[in-house]
Formats: structure tokens, C-alpha cells, sequence
């Protein structure tokens, strides 16, 4: 069986310069050795101090940086598609977020460990949407599509064996409904991990209106799912939902596109 030194981490970061370093800690701690990060359009030193770190950790380290952020969850994706062509021997890639600040990386370890008994499967987390009838409608999603009813496909970590990125695009990380939907159209099945505690990771507080822009690109990517999972025999919706900043995913992707600039491994589209 594969263990930690067979996954690579994926983090996108915006000005997280007093937090990079405890993330590459808990995943070093867990015994990832490889991180891929978009750096999303950072003003402080976070590349920086996560290339010192990096280095005193001895943990390989591939940074994409874009001068001008990005949309919501464009870096995630554009962060899994640099550590699949990067390590593209990777049994999986890992979903981080790079705020977190707790001492996490004993639960991530156990959490690697379970989802590598499971080398065909996504594995995520449960949890909770602050807004009831929007919960309630994932909790549906997730059902009908054949899913634990505990899974919310748009919270982190998550691992994705490597084997998926060869029938969904990492593009679709961008947008969690679509990717989760996309997947189980494939067979690709999902589970979920229940012993993980999110108040581990000190995720920071975050104000109302940040609050409600979140629910906002959750709204969409719920409604991106039921679209591509059930509405109807045709293809899912091109590139949705809007929030997401796709041209720029598309024109980094066209800069890296083919075999002879991935290693001579398949195209990543």
C-alpha cells in the first residue's frame, strides 16, 4: 500500500505569510514530502517563507504565482493541476487550505492513512453549512447521487487519487459542485472521513459579508451540481458556475498543455 510519501500536497495561498509555515509543519508532521502552491496574487511574503520553511523541512516545493488574485477556487485548481504535471507518480493529491493554524498533523496523518486503504475512492470530510435549507439541499445532493449524506464535497482536506485527473480535469477542482458531480457521473466513488475535528485547524474568523459571499458560491455550485447530475441526459453546464475567474485556469492550462511539457505523461485536459 502506498503511504504519505506517495501523496502531494496542493495549497493555494493569498498573504498567508504568518500562517504557511505551520501548514508546511502539519504536513511535513503527517510525512507528505511534496507541495504544489498557487500563490494567489500574495503582497507579502508568503512565497518566501514557504520556500524557507520548505527548505529547513526538506520538503520539495513547486510554486505557480499569479501577480493578480484569482477567483474563488481558481488557485485550488490550478495548485492540483501543478502536482499532478509536477510528481505525476503520485498516488494522490491532497487539499489543503493554507490558513489553517492548529497543531493538525497527527489528525492528518490518520486521516492519510484511512483514505490510502481506499485508493479508488475521493475522500473527504462532514460538516455542517451555517445556512440550514442550503445544508439541508447538499445533504440531497449527496444522497441522490449515492454519496455518504454527511459529505460536503466543498470542504477540505481532501484526497483524490491521481487516477481521477485522467477522467475529470483538475479544472473542475475550481468549482467543488461540478467536480463532485462530474466524478460520480464517472463511477468515481466518494467517502467520507468522520474522525476528523475541524476545530483543530483554527481556521480563522471570518466577517458577515465574507460569510455571505461563501454561502453565495455555495448556492452556485449546488445548483451546478443538481444540473450536471440531474438535469437531464445532456452535457453538464460548460465552465459554470460564474464566481469562478475560469478564463485564467484556461490560459494557464493552454501554457502547460501537452505531453511534451508533462513529463511525458497525457495532456491535462
Amino acid at each position: 500500500m502506498a503511504d504519505a510519501r506517495d501523496i502531494v500536497c496542493a495549497l493555494a495561498a493569498r498573504d498567508e505569510a504568518g500562517r504557511i509555515g505551520n501548514v508546511l509543519r502539519q504536513v511535513a508532521r503527517a510525512g507528505v514530502r511534496r507541495v504544489a502552491i498557487c500563490a494567489n496574487g500574495c503582497t507579502d511574503g508568503t512565497v518566501a517563507e514557504a520556500r524557507r520553511v520548505a527548505d529547513t523541512l526538506r520538503v520539495e516545493l513547486a510554486v505557480v504565482e499569479f501577480a493578480q488574485a484569482l477567483g474563488h477556487d481558481a488557485p485550488r485548481a490550478i495548485a492540483a493541476m501543478e502536482a499532478w504535471r509536477r510528481w505525476p507518480d503520485s498516488a494522490a493529491v491532497l487539499m489543503l487550505d493554507a490558513d489553517w493554524q492548529g497543531s493538525f498533523g497527527p489528525m492528518l496523518a490518520d486521516f492519510l492513512q484511512d483514505a490510502l486503504r481506499h485508493p479508488e475512492a475521493i475522500t473527504g470530510v462532514w460538516g455542517r453549512v451555517r445556512a440550514a435549507d442550503l445544508d439541508r439541499r447538499w445533504q440531497r445532493i449527496v444522497r441522490r447521487a449515492g454519496a455518504p449524506a454527511s459529505l460536503r464535497p466543498f470542504l477540505l482536506p481532501q484526497v483524490i487519487p491521481l487516477s481521477v485527473f485522467a477522467r475529470v480535469s483538475p479544472r473542475f477542482v475550481a468549482s467543488p459542485g461540478l467536480f463532485f458531480a462530474l466524478t460520480r457521473r464517472q463511477g468515481i466513488p466518494w467517502r467520507v472521513y468522520e474522525a476528523w475535528d475541524g476545530r483543530l485547524v483554527g481556521n480563522p474568523a471570518r466577517g458577515t459579508n465574507s460569510q455571505a459571499r461563501v454561502l453565495d458560491v455555495l448556492r452556485e455550485d449546488a445548483r451546478a451540481a443538481e444540473i450536471a447530475l440531474f438535469g437531464g441526459s445532456g452535457d453538464p453546464p460548460p465552465l459554470w458556475p460564474g464566481r469562478r475567474d475560469w478564463r485564467e485556469v484556461e490560459a494557464w492550462m493552454s501554457c502547460i498543455r501537452g505531453p511534451h511539457l508533462c513529463g511525458g505523461h497525457h495532456d491535462l485536459v
